[in-house]
């Protein structure tokens, strides 16, 4: 229950920076939509091995990151899975610890491949 309870506050930063356009997009490039690099020492030490696949996945645009989980292949989704999933409940930590402050990009940008996830998730259930 937390853990849906964590990801909730998660999906909720998630629409409010949305809707203010903030966050980060990742085009595959190894940086954000803006131009701007992950950098990793602003990232959890624990968490810092994940962050070319955040860089990968962390799409902050909805229909950009849609494009990205329906031309994904199994292969590509199950990376992320396997990359991710192990660490779901650090990252939902994480995240939670900016409160109402302004996450970095960084932030945004894994709480953005946890929704890629939880949305390739969502489409393999139906």
């Amino acid at each position: 229950m937390r853990r849906h309870v964590a990801f909730s506050v998660s999906l909720v930063a998630v629409l409010v920076l949305g809707a203010c356009g903030g966050g980060a997009k990742a085009d595959g490039a190894g940086s954000t939509s803006s131009g701007v690099a992950l950098d990793a020492s602003r990232v959890p030490e624990d968490l810092r091995a994940l962050v070319p696949i955040v860089q990968e996945w962390g799409i902050g645009d909805d229909v950009d990151r849609g494009d990205k989980v329906e031309g994904a292949s199994a292969e590509e989704r199950q990376k992320l899975r396997d990359a991710l999933a192990p660490h779901q409940d650090r990252i939902t930590a994480w995240l939670n610890s900016f409160g109402q402050n302004v996450m970095p990009d960084e932030a945004a940008a894994f709480m953005y491949a946890q929704l890629a996830l939880e949305e390739i998730n969502a489409a393999e259930r139906r």
